[in-house]
């Protein structure tokens, strides 16, 4: 791991793995096995080795030619009303690039499917601004790091073994305090639960906060209030603070909000900061920063773009994210770059045959797309041939490998539909 900003693991024949956002760059594959991988790792390994073994290109169920494939793409997406692009945050940041470019060809919708723009309210960081830090930093400073009802462990398998477990540079004990349902780690002499009920996550947040500012906070229930004195007794003894949070699981966004807010308040007395993890293994994809970054840059939001537009995009968060525009039928064609969640694919199927896709990844769902027009282009998998760059969860680059246009890859394929549907409208007509 570089303390530069920039990891690349395509040296000393490690590879990286892209199942979650940590994007650990320390695998070591040998003899079937890949040394270091956490479960969920390895089974996505071995998943992509078995994907591999399947036609490169489909169109309604049936293998083709992967020119003819992108053609029946192509048209699909030219003749369609309106498009969707979505998935993206499976995408490389040169795999980004192209689908936005294609999405701005059509004026299609793009959405990456994360949660947060799936809330009325949008992004937490757009409402309340954030003091965050990437996960080096949670190592190397932090000698009290504070579980605020989340559990690493589910999400981010590898988080505490790469950036807690670790002594702080200084060789200063580290303290650690899980807030919430999670003991995250097993009791001790550094480590301590302070169990609470997921529902008093905002009130205990609010709570501390008032705590923190010494302002006379309203009566709590005993426990919350408990929790919140201990909590402030140890970072008030701490000398720098790390908050580890998740984002993107409450639907209004209240409880992002709180907690952001709470890590301002701690960050007037001493170095603190807040690391949200997201959704790990239960989101949309391993570069879902990445995706976000590209979005952020061209139109100004993370998703939920109503029309791609370099010029005069519109961000509509709780009413253009891609479940939404499905469920209502205001897309006919969607094109799904990457996997996307579970809770899309059941969207997608609830449409039927009045909604066409175009799908580009590395596998796909066993079972998926029977009863509507399909055309699925298989890419070479990241972990199978690495190609390109992604951003880890915290923003840090992460170069899988330089030859981002690779055959195969799923640039190669976005950068071959691209010219299709470009061609496609010039021979049409279409402006």
């Amino acid at each position: 791991m570089s303390r530069s900003g920039t990891t690349n693991a395509a040296v000393s024949g490690r590879r990286t793995c892209t199942a979650c956002p940590l994007l650990c760059d320390d695998i070591l594959p040998a003899a079937g096995r890949f040394a270091n991988a956490c479960d969920a790792g390895a089974a996505s390994f071995a998943a992509a080795i078995a994907a591999a073994k399947d036609p490169a290109a489909c169109t309604d169920g049936a293998a083709v030619a992967i020119p003819a494939a992108i053609d029946r793409a192509a048209a699909a997406i030219v003749g369609a009303r309106r498009v969707l692009v979505t998935g993206l945050a499976d995408a490389t940041l040169e795999a980004l690039t192209l689908a936005c470019d294609l999405a701005e060809a059509v004026g299609a919708a793009v959405d990456v499917g994360d949660a947060e723009t799936a809330q009325a309210a949008g992004p937490t960081v757009a409402r309340v601004g954030g003091v965050t830090a990437d996960w080096e930093e949670l190592r190397d400073r932090a000698d009290l790091v504070v579980f605020w009802f989340c559990n690493p462990h589910e999400t981010h398998p590898r988080f505490v073994e790469r950036f807690v477990a670790p002594r702080p540079a200084d060789a200063a004990a580290r303290r650690t305090i899980a807030v919430g349902p999670a003991p995250v780690l097993a009791p001790g002499p550094t480590h301590e639960h302070l169990a609470l009920p997921a529902a008093d996550a905002i009130d205990a947040a609010r709570l501390l906060q008032a705590l923190l500012a010494a302002r006379n906070p309203h009566v709590h229930e005993a426990l919350v209030g408990a929790t919140c004195e201990a909590v402030r007794t140890a970072i008030e003894a701490a000398g720098c603070v790390a908050f580890v949070t998740r984002r993107g699981t409450d639907p209004v966004g209240l409880a992002a909000w709180s907690a952001a807010s709470l890590v301002q308040a701690a960050a007037h007395a001493r170095p603190a900061f807040e690391v949200p993890l997201g959704a790990g293994l239960d989101g949309p994809g391993a570069n879902v920063a990445g995706a976000a970054a590209v979005c952020n840059w061209r139109y100004g939001a993370d998703g939920a773009i109503a029309t791609a537009s370099r010029y005069r995009a519109e961000f509509l968060p709780g009413e253009c994210d891609a479940r939404r525009l499905v469920a209502r039928g205001e897309v006919d064609c969607v094109v799904a770059v990457g996997r996307i969640a579970i809770g899309m694919e059941e969207t997608l199927a609830a449409r039927g045959p009045d909604l066409s896709l175009v799908r580009i990844g590395a596998g796909f769902p066993a079972g998926a797309d029977a009863a509507r027009p399909a055309v699925r282009l298989r890419c070479a998998s990241p972990l199978v041939a690495p190609s390109g760059t992604m951003l880890r969860g915290d923003g840090r680059r992460v170069v899988l490998s330089a030859d981002a246009g690779a055959d195969g890859s799923m640039t190669a394929i976005l950068a071959a539909l691209l010219a299709g549907v470009r061609g496609r409208r010039a021979t049409e007509g279409v402006p």
